[in-house]
């Protein structure tokens, strides 16, 4: 005696044909939210000490000297706005973008940021991108992988 079980997999192998393409959309939504993240917490770093990757060094008191045209008169103010917001350019000009199908590149276009990042000898360096010595800061590192654990488990 003999007898045959057919198992339709039609639903299974369309489920499987559907696997690279959600992998894909997965990884390419969570560079987006890395990027998106990442630029928004490196712009609270200019106001929020506790985002930084590590302290600023306070600033040496400067003063902004003024003359007055008619009389002649100088008078000297304490250059008092908060340090590296002077216009806010920099902190604006920080973005992402998508490089390849693997990789989200954060940065600026200001030249200046590289010296305010590491500083130079004449400069403490006053970090704002949540890197240090090369390597994502911890808090970042974490929240980076939970953005990659949430978007394929959601794909998946």
């Amino acid at each position: 005696m003999n007898f045959e079980i057919n198992v339709d997999t039609s639903g299974i192998d369309r489920m499987l044909s559907d696997i690279p393409a959600a992998i894909e959309r997965a990884k390419t939504q969570a560079l987006k939210d890395i990027g998106a993240d990442v630029v928004s917490r490196t712009q609270m770093a200019f106001r929020h000490p506790q985002v930084r990757p590590e302290p600023w060094e306070p600033r040496k008191p400067t003063y902004i000297v003024k003359v007055n045209k008619k009389t002649g008169e100088k008078t000297k103010k304490l250059d008092d706005h908060p340090l590296l917001i002077k216009s806010g350019a920099l902190r604006q000009s920080i973005g992402w973008k998508l490089q390849g199908s693997d990789t989200v590149v954060i940065g600026t276009d200001r030249k200046y940021a590289r010296y305010h990042q590491t500083g130079t000898k004449n400069m403490p360096a006053r970090p704002v991108f949540p890197v240090k010595d090369g390597n994502l800061t911890p808090r970042v590192e974490r929240k980076v992988k939970g953005i990659v654990d949430k978007a394929f488990a959601d794909a998946l």
